[in-house]
């Protein structure tokens, strides 16, 4: 409950010009179904916490369609405590689970709205279309890419650090 909290506020308070009125009742509607449970199962979600209050979260997907390309699935951030390098951090985790597990390009699919977001985290616009979000639920998005540098493998003359 309190993750379907954290991204309702988000949507409502950072998608209302981006989406029409009937794109975002849709999508809430689908953040509040038992559908948005397997939904973000399917994914690796982390949260951020202030005071024990969960206020953001991020996902990724390890299936990018090109055995090369790890999939971003959401970030949001309680809009109370926005602009405070929460979205950021969690973002960065994510990209850094992503090169643990061997890919070396990240892809998001975002709102409008959130283009300048992922821009400043080094993420390039690649194209522009529509994506689904829930069985009810398509959104015009934008499609961005980012680099990510995978870790050294054992082996290869880098030095790993150990943990004390």
């Amino acid at each position: 409950s309190e993750v379907r909290h954290v991204h309702t506020r988000a949507m409502r308070a950072h998608c209302g010009e981006a989406l029409s009125e009937a794109e975002l009742a849709a999508c809430l509607s689908f953040v509040g179904s038992p559908a948005y449970s397997d939904h973000l199962v399917s994914r690796e979600v982390h949260g951020a916490f202030v005071g024990g209050q969960l206020v953001g979260t991020a996902s990724w997907l390890a299936n990018g369609d090109d055995g090369e390309t790890a999939r971003i699935g959401s970030v949001f951030v309680d809009p109370m405590f926005g602009r405070l390098g929460i979205g950021g951090r969690l973002l960065g985790e994510i990209e850094a689970r992503a090169a643990q597990f061997g890919f070396g390009q990240v892809g998001a699919s975002a709102t409008v709205n959130a283009v300048p977001f992922f821009e400043r985290h080094g993420y390039a616009e690649a194209s522009r279309g529509v994506k689904a979000f829930g069985p009810d639920c398509w959104l015009p998005v934008a499609f961005l890419r980012k680099r990510v540098t995978r870790p050294p493998r054992a082996g290869n003359g880098a030095r790993g650090l150990a943990a004390h």
